[in-house]
């Protein structure tokens, strides 16, 4: 089972599936690497205009795959080089011209919260349960989210989000203005295809251009926060608050 696949829905549309449903989709450096490839792929093919990020089954995603790294300690430097294929992922959605939709059912948990914020318009049901983690698990937030989630909702609202594990629902997600839909759950599909469909039907250079010029403002000390991660977020895995929290989750 390839752990994202394309499929093209027309209309210039194509979908990019998070396709681990046995784990409810968790993210792993192997397919944040096979997403990065396909961003790239749809965003040189002329004939896509939109690209739609979704998980396969009920879940968005459920975040990182602590398992990946097999039983034992990982290595700072293991650690450091399996968080950089993930931010390849979120430093080529946001450079890519193509617009990326993100489409979420179900769990966003810890570092699907930072893709979903990464991309450039959000649709998610009314039942989408979205979960920060990081400061949970023992580890400092990942994948840009210390940069998109304060830049979206403010610094005293991200760090009460981020530093209380506040959980966030399809509601809070529209009221603190993070989806640019939030629909009931039969009507998730339809509506995010009329959106992305929309956007698809524009002229391509203007939208791409558009989109470009406003990533590159709002970016502005983006790499910064990513790079500081590489080292923080290692680093965390070495302390007894991220041992017990592992403790729990191989019992």
């Amino acid at each position: 089972m390839t752990a994202v696949y394309a499929e093209d829905l027309g209309d210039g549309v194509r979908a990019l599936v998070l396709n681990q449903p046995r784990k409810r989709n968790a993210i792993s450096a192997p397919m944040m690497d096979l997403l990065a490839d396909l961003l790239r792929a749809a965003d040189a093919d002329p004939d896509v205009r939109v690209v739609v990020l979704r998980g396969e089954g009920e879940h968005f995603s459920s975040g990182g795959d602590l398992t990946q790294s097999g039983p034992g300690e990982q290595t700072v430097e293991a650690a450091r080089a399996q968080l950089q294929r993930y931010e390849a992922a979120i430093r080529t959605i946001r450079q890519i011209g193509t617009p990326v939709v993100a489409m979420a059912d179900g769990f966003v948990v810890g570092g699907a919260f930072s893709l979903l914020l990464a991309c450039d318009l959000v649709c998610v049901s009314d039942r989408v349960r979205v979960v920060p983690a990081f400061c949970r698990i023992g580890i400092v937030p990942e994948m840009g989210l210390m940069k998109f989630l304060p830049d979206l909702v403010g610094e005293k609202t991200a760090k009460e989000i981020l530093l209380a594990d506040r959980e966030l629902s399809g509601a809070d997600l529209r009221d603190l203005r993070l989806a640019n839909r939030v629909l009931p759950a039969g009507e998730l599909l339809a509506g995010t295809l009329e959106l992305a469909r929309r956007v698809a039907g524009m002229p391509p250079q203007s939208v791409q251009i558009t989109k470009g010029i406003m990533n590159a403002a709002a970016d502005t000390g983006l790499e910064a926060v990513l790079q500081a991660e590489t080292t923080a977020s290692p680093l965390c895995t070495r302390t007894e608050g991220f041992r017990e929290t592992m403790k729990r989750f191989t019992k």
